[in-house]
């Protein structure tokens, strides 16, 4: 199976515009990495960021989402200034958690590899995955198979990189073995000038210029069962991954970028200002692409603070007083008006007693 948005969803170069290149439907678990990697060897990672609309504040937020767009500007930046280097080698070779999140705790609860490898078929977006993935009956044994979203000749081998060197992991994992190896792992692009890391980090036979991306692993490795097995930990994983699926209709990697950063930023609400200056463009330009993602900024930041301020008031006793100081509201009959011009309701409606 290959799961949503598909192979060579994007041909363009912009940025920012319509299209379904530009909905913000990735966890930006990749793009954090290679922003790791970049600080380590001290260089200037925000500007990777420049014009694409993100903050790297943003990329760690909690629920945060990029766009394909965003993904591939950054990626180029970031190989740009680390030429020569395997850089997706050295992200997927994070802990097996950094990588796959709450899918690898799923993965890992699961009762058989195999059991935890379909998991990953059905859900590897939900860890920020930047490629498809299915898998192959080969006969003598099961491909895992990726594939590009886009096609883009200066990324493939970072991301397939990436993909293969942190499923390796994730399984040795899983089995508690650090020894353990695929079959074999096919690539579909020359042999670089590095390939020496990837016998270190595969520990199997490879083949370049092949017909597919992909790692085979024994058939009778499906079947193995798993040290860490515990289904109730396995199902809670399942229902937060599926929670961290992209919604049917996301929102541009603009406006999704844009929540973000006000959520973090809740008492003291930002000016439109001080966010294009954190997202890397003008007052001007921001303006300019809200009104083509149907938008305004006023209203973006009235949602983000109506949803925090009804979380609270729904699921937590603090006072409506405290619950105006959240979300950046100085008096808490301002912010009574507010809610009820947001919402249609006054807190105490919300809260469901007389607050």
């Amino acid at each position: 199976m290959v799961w949503p948005l598909g192979r060579g969803a994007d041909g363009g170069t912009p940025v920012m515009s319509g299209g379904p290149s530009d909905r913000a439907v990735i966890p930006p678990t990749v793009l954090a990495g290679v922003l790791d990697v970049g600080r380590r060897e001290g260089l200037a990672v925000a500007s990777w960021l420049s014009g694409t609309g993100l903050d790297p504040a943003v990329l760690y937020a909690p629920g945060a989402r990029v766009s394909l767009r965003q993904a591939r500007t950054v990626l180029r930046r970031a190989l740009a200034a680390l030429p020569g280097r395997a850089l997706g080698m050295e992200v997927g070779e994070r802990d097996a958690l950094l990588s796959f999140g709450l899918l690898g705790v799923a993965m890992r609860a699961s009762g058989t590899v195999g059991e935890g490898l379909g998991l990953a078929e059905e859900l590897h977006q939900a860890s920020g995955s930047l490629l498809d993935v299915e898998r192959e009956d080969l006969g003598s044994g099961i491909g895992v198979r990726f594939w590009e979203r886009w096609p883009d000749t200066g990324l493939v081998a970072f991301l397939c990189e990436e993909a293969l060197v942190s499923t390796v992991m994730v399984i040795r994992s899983m089995l508690g073995d650090p020894t353990w190896a695929p079959l074999r792992v096919d690539l579909a692009y020359p042999r670089p000038a590095y390939a020496a890391r990837y016998h270190d980090a595969f520990r199997c036979p490879l083949t370049f210029r092949s017909d597919a991306n992909r790692m085979v692993i024994p058939v009778a490795l499906m079947e193995r069962r798993l040290p860490t097995q515990h289904e109730p930990t396995r199902l809670a994983a399942i229902e937060a991954c599926r929670n961290m699926l992209a919604p049917d209709d996301p929102p541009s990697d603009l406006v999704a970028s844009l929540e973000a950063l006000l959520a973090m930023h809740l008492r003291r609400p930002l000016s439109m200002r001080e966010v294009a200056d954190r997202l890397h463009v003008t007052e001007r330009t921001l303006h300019r692409r809200l009104a083509e993602s149907g938008v305004r900024f006023r209203d973006v930041a009235d949602r983000v603070r109506e949803q925090r301020a009804t979380s609270l008031l729904r699921h937590t006793s603090v006072p409506v007083s405290e619950v105006a100081s959240e979300v950046g509201f100085g008096d808490g009959r301002e912010f009574r008006r507010a809610y009820v011009r947001w919402t249609g309701r006054t807190p105490s409606q919300a809260r469901g007693t007389g607050g």
